[in-house]
């Protein structure tokens, strides 16, 4: 077998290596790269003082940080208390890798300083804020200009309206005459860091820059800033042209106004500049020269541009990825057709004729549960936090044993076709409709997280076309889902889950497969000490902590139990199944392809870590490695796959998306079908199959329409990939959960207490994900809200029942 395994390795690895060869579109060589990364590590390494941090900076922002971090920590034992050169080890270390309580001892340092007016290197202290985007914590009464500029800059990073007004007093001060010239640089070179420049102050800064009488600091620097701000649209404009010539050709003779050329080109530059840069880079001074340091400067500069340029070529899909994906689309309509024709009675459509195969089901309850929100936010969580959220599967025997004995036997004694009814024949029509409003705005906002998933993250990183296009590639994923969904039923949904499992989680192990052929085995690419900004492990039950290995338990746990107890997308399924036993079996499928599924997702989230690690090229440009912690997977999609293998993966990440979206418009369309319309506007005659299939496809596309309408505003939501996730998807969970555990399991259950119940179980959730009350974390939110919508819901059940 090992013999075998070689041999295909052997056979396939000339087909995936990553090529970096400089091709004839004049793209930067492997040669060229290294060549410009040793010149950064040159001077890191060097006894240079600034240059070592303009050196050290850039590297890191380009994320090679070896070597950075124990550089400047002897740095620090050595010059730690020299006034004006402490500040930039200081800021170094601050960016250095290390996790968040490291970094917080360098930018505390740094405050210290900036909060004690005697110190001579204030001005320092507030401009190496400013540089890390940390708003200083103290407002300044001043009349030294330039601690003006830098503290002004700072506090841009204080709020939204506060860089508003940030970007208008360096306009101001940008502007005006009365100013001297280095105010006014600064306050150019602080909006050039700042961005978020409007389309009119744009216009004002281009004519200023061009209608300057001489070359001046001002100038060049005002020219950056026009350039770098640029508005899309007029990067083609004469205007454009004449900034270009001007800063390129206005200080030939200067050190100072080339080393802007060279930064600004790192901004803005393309492959056309890689010969000017080159020869920047290649400078060797003679360390008698008087303008060594600036040469110095120069040099490492032009290095940095020249890598940035690198990261801004975009890759694209061949001919025939494009035929792979649209093989796979035709294939899930086709499943569609058929099952059309073989359903014959509304159960059929429904519940599959509750005769369906329980590995079957299982599996698409895993497929199900398991989007593309899941498929790319636990890499992307691996990549940013570590493995400790994945210590949650430790909890999956406990969520057998009491979802598959407690709450399956109840559910299945219940011979209904929606869940809901269970609600309305213990508790009454009130709680049947809040149970309704709230499992539609989960699933709705499921829905439209997935979208937003697929579209904005994943399709917009391997496909780079215009953001103008979002909604008519939302549109189109989602009218191939509902016309396969609503033309087959669930039982087309189960097939078609099935064979996505098999593509998403084949994609998965090919991709761990391709990186290990890459390094030369398994065993290279795991880590072999555990990262600096991940946190260390800790066991254990904390509220305010984002990751232990106790809350990742509890989070798994109720959730699993919630969505078991509460979901129709997880009861229909268990009411599809012959009897108690077959539910039983199809949830221990479903918790085993999970284990299996997580297992491979956090050996894919090691895997991208150690290729991006060692392949930082391949990273998108403006963003440090964690900032694209989820975009990474699909990134390597594009960029470290063979051409048709990338095609069939980003079937599989379609295929995920898909998987959830029919279930999720199956279900959706059930309930509204069942609990809505059957319930509040019956016929006199009862409705054919046809009229019945008919009113589902029309309540499919309507709940398509209102899903991708969501899906734009779920991006302004803050946090990495998996915090949007349970802060958007899990609002409703434990809330949901509550009326059902009052209706299974609370024999004074009251309509009243119940009802009053689950609306402090939705504020308690709003409250902890969107507002962080009492610093609880998103981990919490399910616990939190669910007791205490059960402790209301029992406390007022009881009280009436005395009543």
């Amino acid at each position: 077998m090992r013999n075998l395994l070689y041999g295909f390795i052997f056979l396939v690895s000339p087909l995936i290596s990553c090529s970096d060869q400089t091709n004839s579109q004049g793209e930067l060589s492997s040669v060229l790269r290294e060549h410009a990364i040793e010149q950064l590590h040159s001077v890191l390494y060097s006894d240079l003082k600034w240059e070592k941090i303009h050196a050290a900076e850039y590297l890191l922002a380009l994320d090679y940080q070896t070597g950075v971090d124990s550089v400047f920590k002897k740095e620090e034992l050595k010059f730690g208390n020299e006034p004006y050169y402490r500040i930039g080890i200081w800021r170094v270390l601050a960016q250095s890798g290390g996790n968040d309580d490291f970094k917080k001892v360098w930018i505390d340092k740094i405050r210290e300083v900036y909060q004690d007016s005697l110190s001579q290197d204030r001005i320092h202290a507030v401009e190496a804020l400013a540089k890390l985007e940390i708003s200083p914590n103290i407002e300044i009464q001043t009349n030294d200009e330039i601690l003006y500029v830098f503290s002004t800059w700072a506090h841009a990073y204080s709020s939204e309206s506060r860089k508003k007004q940030s970007i208008a007093d360096l306009m101001e001060i940008l502007k005006g005459e009365e100013h001297s010239e280095r105010a006014r640089k600064l306050a150019a070179y602080a909006l050039r860091k700042i961005k978020g420049i409007s389309t009119s102050d744009w216009d004002q800064l281009t004519d200023l820059a061009l209608s300057q009488p001489e070359i001046s600091d001002f100038q060049v620097y005002l020219t950056s800033l026009s350039w770098i701000t640029a508005p899309k649209d007029s990067l083609s404009v004469p205007r454009m042209e004449k900034l270009k010539n001007l800063l390129s050709n206005g200080g030939k003779d200067n050190l100072i106004y080339q080393r802007e050329y060279a930064y600004t080109l790192g901004e803005k530059g393309s492959n056309l500049d890689l010969d000017l840069l080159e020869k920047m880079a290649n400078l060797n001074p003679d360390k008698d020269n008087p303008s060594y340091n600036q040469l110095i400067d120069l040099k490492v500069t032009a290095a940095y541009a020249l890598l940035r340029i690198e990261r801004r070529v975009e890759a694209t899909l061949s001919w025939i990825d494009w035929l792979v994906i649209s093989l796979y689309g035709a294939l899930m309509l086709g499943i569609g057709y058929f099952y059309s024709k073989v359903n014959k009675t509304k159960e059929d459509y429904l519940l599959g004729g509750r005769k369906m195969n329980s590995v079957s089901i299982g599996i698409s309850l895993f497929a199900t549960l398991l989007s593309t929100v899941s498929y790319l936010s636990y890499p992307g969580e691996m990549i940013k936090y570590g493995p400790v959220i994945f210590a949650g599967m430790l909890g999956f025997p406990i969520v057998y044993f009491v979802a598959g004995w407690w709450l399956i036997p109840r559910i299945m004694a219940m011979k209904v076709t929606s869940a809901y009814e269970i609600l309305e024949l213990k508790l009454g029509l009130s709680i049947r409709m809040l149970a309704i409003f709230m499992f539609l705005s989960l699933r709705f906002l499921w829905m439209a997280t997935i979208i937003y998933v697929t579209i904005d993250i994943t399709f917009l990183t391997v496909v780079p076309i215009d953001p103008s296009y979002i909604p008519l590639v939302s549109i189109l994923l989602m009218v191939i889902t509902i016309v396969y969904t609503s033309m087959g039923g669930l039982k087309a949904v189960v097939v078609t889950d099935v064979v996505q499992t098999v593509v998403f989680l084949g994609g998965a192990f090919l991709s761990i497969l391709i990186v290990s052929i890459h390094f030369g085995s398994v065993s290279s690419w795991i880590p072999t000490e555990w990262p600096a900004y991940w946190k260390p492990i800790q066991f254990g039950f904390d509220t305010q902590e984002r990751t232990t290995i106790g809350n990742a338990v509890v989070m798994l746990f109720a959730w699993y139990i919630c969505t078991t107890g509460s979901d129709q997308m997880a009861i229909q399924r268990y009411l599809s199944t012959r009897d108690i036993k077959a539910a039983r079996k199809s949830l221990k499928v479903s918790l085993y392809t999970n284990l299996l599924a997580k297992c491979l997702l956090g050996l894919l989230g090691l895997a991208m870590f150690a290729f991006f690690s060692k392949n930082q090229h391949f990273l998108a440009d403006g963003q440090s490695f964690s900032e694209q912690s989820d975009t990474l997977f699909p990134r390597f999609i594009l960029l470290g796959l063979p051409v048709g293998i990338s095609g069939l993966v980003i079937a599989g990440l379609l295929a995920a998306a898909m998987s959830s979206l029919s279930s999720g418009l199956n279900s959706v369309s059930t309930v509204i079908s069942e609990d809505i319309f059957n319930r509040f506007f019956k016929r006199k005659k009862e409705v054919s199959f046809k009229g019945s299939l008919q009113q589902i496809k029309i309540l499919s596309y309507l709940t398509g329409l209102i899903v991708i309408g969501l899906s734009f505003f779920v991006g302004s939501v803050q946090g990495n990939l998996f915090d949007i996730v349970i802060k958007v998807t899990h609002l409703f969970v434990a809330p949901l959960f509550v009326l059902f555990f009052m209706a299974l399991f609370v024999p004074f259950a009251t309509e009243r207490g119940t009802f009053l119940g689950g609306i402090v179980a939705i504020i308690v959730a709003v409250a902890i994900s969107f507002y962080g009350v009492l610093g609880i974390t998103v981990l919490w939110v399910l616990p939190f809200s669910f007791f205490a919508g059960a402790i209301v819901a029992c406390a007022i059940s009881l009280i009436n029942k005395k009543e």
